[in-house]
């Protein structure tokens, strides 16, 4: 499985949550078997890609099947579901404490 949760600024596990989606210039890349994360990588949203892709196309590029987020706009939520893409909403703190509370099942999954 592979995650993404768009972070203020890449800093590793320690990276803080961005509470705003769509604002979000970089997202980490957790790739999880399992309960453990096996990599990490980071995913810089910059204009020449914003030029090409949305934040959802280029999620969904990278396999990422789930969004672990502060706060996100309804666009967003339907063109990342239209990916098959799920998203679980409320996390903060740090990257590892947001991957931390979506396993103990402390974040709301959006439906439509």
């Amino acid at each position: 499985m592979k995650i993404g949760i768009p972070i203020a600024a890449p800093a590793g596990l320690a990276s803080e949550v961005n509470e705003h989606f769509g604002m979000s210039e970089y997202f980490a890349l957790l790739e999880v078997e399992g309960d453990k994360i096996v990599k990490m990588d980071v995913l810089a949203d910059d204009a020449a890609l914003k030029e090409r892709k949305t934040p959802a196309a280029a999620l969904a590029d990278h396999g990422v099947n789930v969004i672990l987020a502060g706060g996100i706009g309804p666009h967003m939520i339907q063109e990342l579901q239209e990916r098959g893409i799920r998203i679980f909403r409320d996390a903060a703190g740090t990257v590892e404490q947001a991957f931390e509370d979506y396993k103990a099942g402390m974040l709301s999954e959006v439906k439509i």
